[in-house]
């Protein structure tokens, strides 16, 4: 928490450098347009990034496509132990952009931080009816006691670019072990940091350390080694992890942004 601190108190101290010296070099124009910008997405950020992401989740689900299958293969082989529908639990589902994946007769729970999700969320649930799909509930995955879920609830635990954005890995990775059954399963597919020495960890270094990433993509971390973290989680009875590296998408703002998260990883 003390680190964290420290970079957001320096982000903003960056941030009111900038405001200075754009005033000192006489551009107040872009001074004002670059508070305002600020001012609007300090107040209606939670709001405009589900309206940003519903588009941009589409276009994810393009060039990541046959790694998602291949992830949700594992799922949707898995017959329920009582004989029903599986209990599948997805941590922040946002728009619904992983229902499509969903083949096997489940009964689908997801918890999302940011409410404005919902309309994009039940929007996209409506076209899925294999699926019995809940109402969005509000809540984190490192407390998943606080959004209703007892231990040893849920078949299978799903998380999809998410990681990179929690406050603590290692609480989720402990909510998510409290939750599942005995022999059940957490999914995985999310960026990470490139390898030691690599001209894109320096890249992503740079904009960590500016906190505009974090800013632009609510909190979006891009320097997490999720591979690591998952691994060194000792609860864990199986662990099968692989890198892959996301393919470039066509559209412009996509494939400069893209970039910065190509390094990925998924497991289970």
């Amino acid at each position: 928490l003390n680190l964290l601190d420290s970079l957001l108190q320096e982000s903003k101290m960056l941030f009111k450098c900038l405001i200075l010296a754009l005033l000192l070099l006489d551009c107040k124009f872009m001074a004002i347009m670059t508070l305002s910008i600020h001012l609007i997405f300090l107040a209606f950020g939670k709001k405009i990034f589900p309206a940003f992401m519903d588009p941009i989740a589409e276009q994810y689900n393009e060039v990541a496509d046959p790694f998602k299958r291949k992830l949700f293969k594992e799922l949707n082989d898995m017959k329920p132990s009582d004989g029903k529908k599986l209990r599948i639990l997805e941590i922040g589902g946002g728009t619904g952009a992983n229902f499509k994946y969903y083949e096997v007769p489940a009964i689908l729970d997801v918890v999302e931080p940011n409410p404005n999700f919902v309309q994009y969320y039940d929007k996209n649930a409506a076209k899925y009816k294999n699926l019995d799909i809940q109402p969005m509930r509000q809540g984190f995955g490192e407390d998943l006691g606080a959004a209703g879920f007892e231990d040893g609830s849920i078949d299978v635990v799903v998380m999809t670019l998410v990681l990179c954005s929690v406050n603590c890995q290692r609480k989720c990775y402990e909510e998510i072990y409290r939750v599942l059954k005995p022999g059940g399963k957490f999914l995985y597919l999310e960026h990470i940091i490139a390898e030691e020495g690599s001209m894109l960890r320096t890249v992503q270094q740079i904009l960590m350390m500016e906190g505009f990433w974090q800013f632009m993509f609510d909190g979006c971390c891009l320097d997490r080694d999720t591979f690591t973290t998952i691994k060194e989680f000792p609860k864990w009875s199986k662990i099968e992890q692989e890198k892959f590296t996301l393919p470039t998408p066509p559209q412009l703002f996509f494939k400069i942004t893209s970039q910065a998260i190509k390094p990925h990883v998924m497991g289970v």
